[in-house]
């Protein structure tokens, strides 16, 4: 998946960023094959608070911006972090 399109965030491109995390082994390998949707919090897919950071850094590179301090919290699940996103384009 290109993850690198500058296209509007989807609950598929961000979830395209959470396999190549997991691929990198900066996320827990069942992100790589595992289900995900939309409804699935960053707390349900076994993201600590490292791989939250690795989420972070990688939004910010796609976004071109640095993103709020508060931006991400575990309790988000992926279509409200791609709403967010989309709220910053």
């Amino acid at each position: 998946m290109d993850t690198q399109s500058n296209g509007p965030w989807t609950d598929e491109r961000v979830i395209g960023i959470l396999r190549d995390l997991a691929k990198e082994e900066e996320l827990p390998e069942h992100v790589l094959t595992g289900k995900i949707t939309g409804n699935d919090t960053v707390e349900t897919l076994g993201i600590d608070s490292i791989g939250a950071v690795a989420l972070i850094d990688r939004l910010e590179a796609q976004v071109g911006q640095p993103l709020a301090d508060d931006f991400l919290n575990l309790e988000d699940n992926i279509a409200s972090i791609v709403e967010r996103l989309n709220e910053l384009a």
